[in-house]
C-alpha cells in the first residue's frame, strides 16, 4: 500500500485541555480587571500587584505556545525546502529557454539592421553613379538626359534612410518580448564616485542599470560596457 509523505505539527490531547485550561484563566484575569476599582493606596498597590501578573501570565502564554510553534515552524520550513528543491529545475529550465529565444530575437535583429545598413550603402552608391552618369550627360551636351539621372539620384537619396521592417516574430501565446539590457564587462577604476546623481562607487550594479534602462540605452558611463538584450517573460 502507498502512503503519502506528510509533515505536521502536531498537538497532543495534554496540550488542547493545557489550553483551554489557560484560556479559561486570562479569560477570568480579563474581567478582574475590569472590576478594579482603585479608591486608595492599598487599591492601587493592588492594582500594580496584578499588572505583575499579567505580564507573568503572559509570558507563561508565550512559553505555553513555543514549542508548538518551533514545531510548525520546522514543518513549514521543511515543506518550503522541498518545494525550493522541486522548483529549482524549472526556475534554471526558464533561464535557460528565456536566454535560448533572446538571443534568437537579437540574432535576427542583427541580420535586419545588417540588410539595412546593405540596402543604404547600395542605394548611395547608385545615388553616385547616377550624379556621376548625370555630369558626363551635362557635359555631352544631353541636357534632358542629365536631368532624368539627377531625378534617379534623388530618389536613391531618399532610399538611404529606408528602414528594413523588423522581422515578424511567431505569435506564441503567453509569450512577450521587450527590450532590456545587460552588463557585460566593469572597469572598477574608471566608474565615477558619482554619475547623473547616483552614488556608483563601490559600482552598486543595481543603479548602474536604473541609469542604463532610463536612458533606453543610449547612455555611456566610464568603465561600463553593457548590451542590448531581448527579455522574455512568460505568463500562464
Amino acid at each position: 500500500m502507498n502512503q503519502k509523505e506528510s509533515v505536521v505539527a502536531v498537538v497532543s490531547q495534554a496540550e488542547s485541555v493545557d489550553e483551554k485550561q489557560l484560556s479559561q484563566q486570562v479569560t477570568d484575569i480579563e474581567f478582574q480587571a475590569e472590576s478594579f476599582v482603585i479608591q486608595s493606596e492599598a487599591d492601587y498597590t493592588a492594582a500594580g500587584e496584578f499588572g505583575r501578573l499579567l505580564k507573568q501570565k503572559a509570558a507563561e502564554v508565550t512559553g505555553f505556545f513555543k514549542p508548538m510553534k518551533d514545531s510548525a515552524y520546522q514543518a513549514h520550513k521543511a515543506v518550503c525546502d522541498r518545494e525550493k528543491a522541486m522548483l529549482e529545475p524549472l526556475r534554471n529550465a526558464e533561464k535557460t529557454i528565456k536566454k535560448t529565444m533572446g538571443e534568437y530575437v537579437m540574432e535576427q535583429e542583427r541580420i535586419r539592421r545588417e540588410a539595412e545598413e546593405a540596402a543604404r550603402r547600395a542605394a548611395e552608391e547608385e545615388r553616385e553613379r547616377k550624379l556621376k552618369e548625370a555630369r558626363a550627360l551635362e557635359a555631352a551636351g544631353d541636357k534632358e538626359g542629365a536631368e532624368a539621372a539627377v531625378e534617379e539620384a534623388v530618389v536613391m537619396d531618399e532610399a538611404t534612410g529606408y528602414s528594413v521592417p523588423a522581422p515578424v516574430k511567431p505569435k506564441v501565446s503567453g509569450v512577450s518580448t521587450s527590450k532590456d539590457w545587460e552588463i557585460t564587462g566593469i572597469d572598477t577604476a574608471k566608474v565615477p564616485v558619482n554619475f547623473n546623481g547616483m552614488e556608483l562607487r563601490p559600482v552598486d550594479q543595481a543603479a548602474v542599470m536604473r541609469l542604463i534602462r532610463a536612458s533606453k540605452g543610449s547612455i555611456a558611463i566610464p568603465g561600463i560596457a553593457y548590451r542590448e538584450v531581448a527579455k522574455m517573460s512568460f505568463r500562464r
